[in-house]
Formats: C-alpha cells, sequence, structure tokens
C-alpha cells in the first residue's frame, strides 16, 4: 500500500488547519493516511443551534470535510477533488466535548470516489454516520501554493 510523504501531510495540515472556515469552526486535521483521515472539532457555544444541542449543520461539515481528505489523500498527481454528494445519519445529539471524525476512502477510481465516515465523542459513542461522494478534477492552485510537496513516498 502507497505511504503518504510526511511533508505533505505536514503542509496539508498546516495549510488546512490555519485556513479561515477551520479555525471559525475550531476544526483540525489530526492524522492523515492513505485513504484514511482524523478530523476533530472542539466543540464551544457557536456550535449550538437554539435548543442547546450541537447544530446537525456542524456535523455534515464534519463529515464533509474528513471524508474529502480521506479520498483525497489517495487521489494521483496533482489532481483536485470536490463533493458531489452527501449522507448523513443522525444517530444521537452532544452539548460539549469534542466531536471525533473518522474516515476512510472506501473506494476511488478515475474519476469518482466514496468515503465512509463515523463521528464519535470522546466515550466512544457513535454520534452521527455519513458516506461521501468525491469527484476528482483536474488541478487547481490549491492550498494557496504553486507547488505543493510530493504526496507519496517512493518505494523502491
Amino acid at each position: 500500500m502507497k505511504q503518504l510523504s510526511p511533508k505533505w501531510v505536514d503542509f496539508v495540515k498546516l495549510v488546512v488547519n490555519g485556513s479561515g472556515y477551520f479555525k471559525n469552526q475550531n476544526m483540525k486535521i489530526v492524522d492523515l493516511k492513505y485513504g484514511e483521515s482524523f478530523v476533530e472539532i472542539e466543540l464551544n457555544r457557536k456550535h449550538l443551534q437554539g435548543y442547546g444541542y450541537v447544530h446537525g449543520g456542524v456535523y455534515s461539515a464534519l463529515i464533509d470535510s474528513a471524508g474529502f481528505f480521506s479520498v483525497y489523500s489517495r487521489v494521483e498527481g496533482d489532481d483536485s477533488a470536490a463533493t458531489i454528494e452527501m449522507k448523513v445519519n443522525y444517530l444521537s445529539s452532544v452539548k460539549s466535548g469534542k466531536l471525533l471524525a473518522y474516515a476512510r476512502c472506501i473506494t476511488l477510481g478515475k474519476s469518482i470516489g466514496l468515503a465512509e465516515v463515523s463521528i464519535k465523542n470522546e466515550e466512544d459513542k457513535l454520534l452521527a454516520h455519513g458516506t461521501l461522494t468525491v469527484m476528482v478534477k483536474p488541478p487547481l492552485k490549491h492550498l494557496g501554493a504553486a507547488s505543493l510537496p510530493p504526496k507519496f513516498i517512493e518505494s523502491n
């Protein structure tokens, strides 16, 4: 199995975790591996809806982000990707703590990838489950860089 270059992983984490959206949501990529990602959100008041529970959109954003990066970690070359479909099952509500999203790329073809994501709390209770379809696209000037570090470790 392929391995991601640690330089590429560090670069993606630095740029994505430092982006406005991720900072605004208290979201961060914790770990990236080939076909897998681990993303978390530290919850606070801004994540709550009027009844004091985490808004469903927070779960959706976390599933979108974690699922995307599990697929993107397998995309070859400098190609980009975009989410084109998502399904979410809301299973339990929370008011505080962390949301921990574990995602894996189920399959990746030439232009379409599928990911599965589980969101749990710190006590390992399943809170939400989702699937995500991602379309591979031509290279973009993404992540604010003209040239990304190599994504994969070269095997001999």
